[in-house]
């Protein structure tokens, strides 16, 4: 047997494994940032949909002024913090941050409702101006981070 086929068989036994690993490597790495991308897309989609829920509802409630400044019930119960709190557990703390100015907004929102503004006046309208806007700057904060995944 001559030693250049043992070598040459060596090598090229050699670039197969590497080879292997190299796409096994990119396989997984591929993988890993699709599930967290899912994982991510579903605290986001929670999230959005929560807040929306209670938006809507707040936008319906009757005025009620002993309720002003008691809106973190109302919005407990629709799932916004609980659905923040997944955010917290899983996005960026800049989004985080988005993400508690956007419950905020909803919140001075519910406010301005219960306290018995008219949906044409003022405060109604700056309110839901801001939850819109917040939610917004959210969803666009929440598009670069799928990017980024």
């Amino acid at each position: 047997m001559q030693w250049s086929t043992l070598g040459a068989t060596a090598v090229g036994t050699v670039l197969g494994v590497l080879a292997t690993l190299l796409t096994d490597q990119a396989r997984w790495r591929r993988d890993r940032s699709e599930r967290e991308r899912d994982v991510l897309r579903t605290a986001f989609v929670g999230y959005l949909a929560a807040l929306s829920a209670a938006r809507d509802a707040f936008s319906r409630a009757e005025p009620s002024p002993e309720r002003v400044g008691k809106g973190h019930v109302a919005i407990g119960e629709h799932g916004v913090y609980a659905a923040q709190q997944q955010l917290e557990l899983v996005a960026h703390q800049a989004l985080v941050d988005t993400a508690a100015r956007a419950t905020l907004a909803v919140l001075d929102f519910h406010d301005a409702v219960v306290a018995g503004h008219a949906p044409n006046s003022c405060q109604y309208m700056g309110a839901w101006r801001a939850a819109r806007r917040t939610r917004m700057a959210l969803i666009n904060e929440m598009r670069i981070a799928l990017r980024r995944v």
